[in-house]
């Protein structure tokens, strides 16, 4: 049904009423091939998060569920929304300042840095996206729309969000082809809507943003105008702080020569590029160390290293097979355990070491401790670990992370691993995480496990429970994204970050 604002007197003949404005919503969307980066696909450059159609309708097929027993997964075998609470996901991201033709409206949420600020916050800015980054316009109809005359423009809130066009025809829109995408597979409901890829530029210059800012959509037809759309743009005034400490861990020499882990060549850029500047977060290798364990059992006679060294050539040990002296029905988890005698050694001899005797666990220093190593631990089915971070569940059923994380053989140059992994030592858990287990866990969402594409979900999921068999998650190697919330309590986190 159109919106129509019906004129005192007739138009004359051959000439259309512009008074009558057909209903439909604009969305902003992540491009799948970024035109300021030569049409490369998104690699996390900058935060954009947006209420997936798949987290909330039943469009993915789900076939286990093992968030809460790996061992006893519950089989689905159905179409489901991939948010376990779709209903409270919605409340996330929906808009109390819009409601285009009566209906609930979802803002997509872009996060970028300012360029050139002159201000006192000069030193807030950066250059990394001075050129802007360009946004798809999704167009969902609700009337189907013709080529009546409809413009659609943007007002930024801040004369710093600068928007190239200011405006775009609807006959823009018509010049591409309708396409239609599910939003139930069981009843084969779907949505009419026109796409127009990286359609739009959109850049925060001269200034920051001192709060959180936003860019209305407006249809416009004759004397008619609607707020069709919005985009917010996170507030970047406020830059995150975080020094990274890289430990390169010795375990064994080759002819006399140190065995050093080769890990990922690129530590800045996985970080600063593709990952934590979403959350509006520098993060600065403060330093790096060779920390060899073999030279330092040699001078301190260190009964911690001598021990250590010993048991890492035990296979029983590495495999997770040795049992567990503290309870006969268990056995050692070798990765776990490697992860805390390293940082308990390292507390002892590591040069750099947080200031005045403080330990690495402490949120007064400001330190994440990245410690790679050969060694190649696995769980007791055999699954290699690729790294792990420290966090202990107390009494209370409360978790506390920890400032530290070790990357193992299988992970060191993986750099979904080593961002995951850094992520849990700056208070996120895991997409699947479950309440039930941690009440703090910080999981503001839950989501079945190996199906999204956010850097804390795992790159697998389940497809047989006997045996368990797993297929690859089809964001496998493409998973940058953090959620809005993820940017929120990551900045939040005292421990780790300064401002």
């Amino acid at each position: 049904m159109a919106v129509c604002n019906f004129p005192q007197t007739s138009p004359q003949i051959g000439q259309a009423s512009t008074s009558c404005l057909r209903k439909f919503t604009i969305h902003f969307r992540r491009p799948d091939k970024l035109k300021q980066n030569h049409n490369a696909p998104y690699k996390g450059e900058y935060g954009f998060d947006w209420l997936r159609d798949e987290y909330i309708y039943p469009i993915e097929e789900v076939l286990y569920d093992d968030r809460e027993d790996l061992s006893h997964p519950k089989p689905i075998n159905k179409y489901c929304a991939l948010c376990l609470d779709s209903e409270k996901l919605k409340l996330e991201y929906l808009s109390k300042s819009i409601k285009p033709h009566g209906q609930d409206y979802y803002p997509a949420w872009l996060s970028i840095f300012a360029s050139k600020v002159k201000s006192d916050n000069a030193d807030k800015g950066s250059d990394m996206h001075k050129d802007g980054v360009y946004l798809d316009l999704q167009l969902d109809e609700i009337d189907k729309i013709i080529n009546d005359g409809t413009e659609i423009f943007f007002k930024p809130s801040e004369r710093c969000l600068k928007i190239t066009p200011e405006k775009i025809s609807i006959e823009k829109f018509l010049k591409t082809s309708i396409k239609k995408r599910s939003i139930n597979k069981d009843t084969d409901t779907e949505i009419s809507y026109y796409l127009l890829e990286n359609a739009i530029k959109i850049m925060c210059q001269g200034d920051t943003l001192k709060e959180h800012g936003q860019i209305k959509v407006f249809a416009k037809l004759g004397s008619t105008e609607i707020e069709v759309g919005q985009l917010m743009v996170y507030q970047n005034d406020s830059i995150g702080e975080a020094n990274l400490v890289v430990v390169n861990v010795i375990t064994e020499y080759d002819n006399n020569n140190k065995v050093i882990p080769q890990s990922h060549p690129s530590l800045d850029d996985i970080f600063n590029n593709q990952s934590f500047n979403q959350a509006m977060i520098k993060v600065k290798i403060k330093a790096t160390e060779n920390f060899d364990l073999v030279e330092l059992r040699n001078k301190t006679n260190d009964k911690d290293i001598i021990d250590f060294l010993y048991d890492i050539k035990d296979s029983t040990y590495m495999k997770s097979q040795r049992k567990n002296p503290k309870d006969s029905q268990k056995t050692i988890e070798s990765a776990s355990d490697i992860k805390n005698r390293l940082i308990k050694i390292y507390e002892k001899f590591g040069k750099n070491i947080p200031a005045d005797g403080k330990p690495i666990h402490d949120e007064k220093h400001h330190n994440t401790y990245l410690l790679f190593t050969n060694l190649n631990p696995t769980m007791s089915n055999g699954v290699a670990v690729g790294g792990e971070a420290c966090g202990k569940m107390t009494s209370s059923h409360v978790i506390e992370w920890g400032n530290g994380l070790v990357i193992f053989q299988s992970g060191l140059k993986d750099r979904h691993i080593i961002i995951h992994e850094a992520a849990h030592s700056f208070t996120l858990p895991h997409t699947f995480e479950t309440f039930s287990e941690n009440d703090s866990a910080n999981n503001k969402h839950i989501f079945y496990r190996g199906y999204t594409e956010n850097v804390m979900d795992y790159n697998a999921y389940l497809i047989s429970g006997k045996p368990l068999v797993y297929d690859q998650n089809k964001y496998d190697g493409q998973m940058y994204s953090f959620f809005k919330w993820q940017w929120d309590l990551m900045r939040k986190d005292k421990k780790s970050i300064k401002y």
